[in-house]
């Protein structure tokens, strides 16, 4: 087996040997002194959750709230490894499932959809819903390097999750699973890695996001559903998917201007659950400006 394969599933086998417990006391603790010594993200972070909470960025409340978002992005880092130890069979355990009716709806009506998605508790898990709904999701993502990825795809398959490559030719496959009326989800709260995007208000700054689940839904005329997800015990996550976006009206905002106008009532619903689980959002970068 390839080095970095071997390793990815060698630690998926140590992560689930630990009790619980220690598990996510260990890998919330690495949270912890990733959140002490990179002083770079740190700060970009404050600056965040500051602006989430209302509150001066010097403010005990967001340094309380940022230190709590590292520890969490530690524990969910535990669930990466986990996955490549998970069997299908026991996927539906570790999930709960809100708003699954609009799912089912968009399902039914046979032309896909977009799943829009915020950077908070396990994008992995959430794609797993389709493992309780009964039916597979696509997900654009980056790469890992060499065997790793291979190793982390044929994880995230047996949830039910198959993988684009976030490079050229994902456009093209985005448009093949619509065109099968499957569902693809795409994340869309921090700055496209690229550049491009557009820009929005987001907690009463600015920010600059990617257009691409707007564009897509509007040119392919395909609901876009905002889904988020938490973690609400160790190892489990609760998975939320609200009603769909109103596509914009193209003779008001015109073609050029829809995507962000979408792209604008996307991040207004993502305002309304990182207010209420801030802590939940990994938001490590500068984002709002």
């Amino acid at each position: 087996m390839k080095p970095l394969k071997a390793s990815y599933r060698l630690g998926a086998r140590v992560v689930r040997a630990l009790p619980p417990g220690a598990r996510y006391s260990v890998w919330g603790a690495g949270g912890v002194a990733w959140y002490a010594l990179s002083v770079g993200q740190r700060r970009a972070a404050l600056s965040n959750y500051a602006a989430v909470l209302g509150l001066p960025r010097d403010d005990p409340r967001v340094a309380r709230t940022t230190r709590a978002a590292f520890r969490n992005y530690g524990k969910m880092l535990a669930d990466f490894l986990l996955l490549g130890s998970l069997g299908p069979e026991e996927v539906p355990a570790r999930l709960s499932l809100e708003g699954g009716e609009h799912i089912e709806r968009v399902v039914r009506a046979g032309a896909g959809g977009i799943l829009a998605l915020p950077h908070m508790g396990s994008w992995d898990f959430a794609g797993a819903l389709g493992s309780i709904l009964g039916y597979r999701v696509s997900a654009v993502a980056e790469t890992f390097p060499g065997s790793l990825d291979e190793a982390v795809v044929e994880a995230r398959s047996l949830l039910g999750l198959d993988i684009i490559p976030l490079r050229r030719s994902a456009v093209r496959a985005i448009n093949q699973r619509l065109d099968r009326g499957q569902l693809v989800a795409l994340m869309c709260d921090l700055p496209p890695p690229g550049g491009g995007g557009v820009e929005v208000g987001f907690f009463g700054k600015r920010a600059v996001v990617p257009s691409g689940p707007a564009a897509i839904a509007i040119k392919r005329q395909v609901p876009l559903l905002p889904v988020f997800s938490r973690g609400d015990r160790p190892g489990h996550y609760h998975v939320h998917v609200d009603p769909p976006v109103g596509q914009p009206d193209i003779e008001t905002t015109g073609r050029k201007d829809a995507p962000a106008v979408m792209m604008q009532r996307v991040m207004e619903r993502f305002e309304r659950f990182i207010r209420e689980y801030p802590e939940q959002w990994y938001a490590f970068k500068s984002v709002l400006m």
